[in-house]
């Protein structure tokens, strides 16, 4: 069960989001040859942080066909130094949190509910007109 988040919390959620979103579109601020990952092409779809402050679930995705979210996920773990020092000196914390990054799955899991609905959909109408003939 989903613990209630307190709107510290979501201040600090939001503000993280918004912080590492822009840091990350500025890919210059990299200086990695981008073979692996583009940071621009990574977005930032939720940030869930413990209510102690100290730990931030990032959720992820690749918007480029180019590369795939696990490849997004290595390169912000092999980053997350850099963009943690970034989120310090932008947010107004005693501590800055741990930086923790997954792949969010919910635009993967929506597309195999929405194909599921459109065949019982389908199969439905099919069944509907074998009835009536």
């Amino acid at each position: 069960m989903q613990q209630k988040k307190n709107s510290r919390q979501q201040r600090v959620a939001t503000e993280t989001k918004k912080i590492l979103s822009d840091f990350l579109f500025k890919c210059n601020v990299f200086d990695d040859d981008f073979t692996s990952v583009e940071p621009a092409l990574i977005s930032i779809t939720d940030v869930i942080v413990s209510s102690c402050l100290k730990h931030a679930k990032i959720f992820v995705v690749s918007i480029s066909n180019k590369f795939t979210n696990e490849d997004c996920i290595s390169f912000l773990q092999k980053h997350s130094p850099r963009l943690r020092y970034h989120l310090g000196s932008n947010l107004r914390l005693k501590s800055v949190p741990d930086l923790q990054f997954f792949v969010d799955d919910s635009f993967e899991t929506a597309e195999k509910i929405e194909s599921l609905l459109r065949k019982i959909s389908t199969s439905d109408m099919t069944v509907g007109y074998a009835a009536e003939a």
